[in-house]
């Protein structure tokens, strides 16, 4: 049981902690996405590993710790918790989709020039 309460603390921080830097509201919040850094594994941190990492302590830690089987909230947070690591390798695969990324992130990225079509 203390284990499940450590778990899910650890993951309400890492969750908090994501959320501010995904937010961006201050400079401390957005260091991560400095120039040197794009498409990086600062990137991948903030937007993929911490974001899910979190979700695996706070719904493996809730499911399988906090919540008695035989329950309705067990059965929905432990379906999240799988859904999840499901989720996270893929992301992990694939590339950043764009909807995962802030829009002061996006907005800041430099704008790529289309070339396609023009004579």
């Amino acid at each position: 049981m203390i284990w499940a309460v450590l778990i899910l603390a650890a993951g309400a921080i890492g969750a908090g902690v994501s959320i501010w830097q995904h937010l961006g509201l201050s400079a401390g919040a957005r260091s991560w996405a400095s120039s040197w850094n794009r498409g990086g594994v600062g990137e991948d941190v903030v937007l993929i590993h911490l974001p899910c990492i979190s979700a695996l302590a706070i719904t493996g830690s809730t499911a399988f710790g906090l919540v008695p089987e035989q329950t309705a909230a067990w059965t929905i947070i432990g379906g999240l918790f799988l859904l999840t690591c499901l989720v996270y390798p893929l992301l992990v695969i694939l590339p950043t989709p764009p909807f995962i990324k802030p829009k002061w992130y996006r907005e800041s990225q430099p704008k790529k020039k289309r070339t396609a079509g023009k004579k």
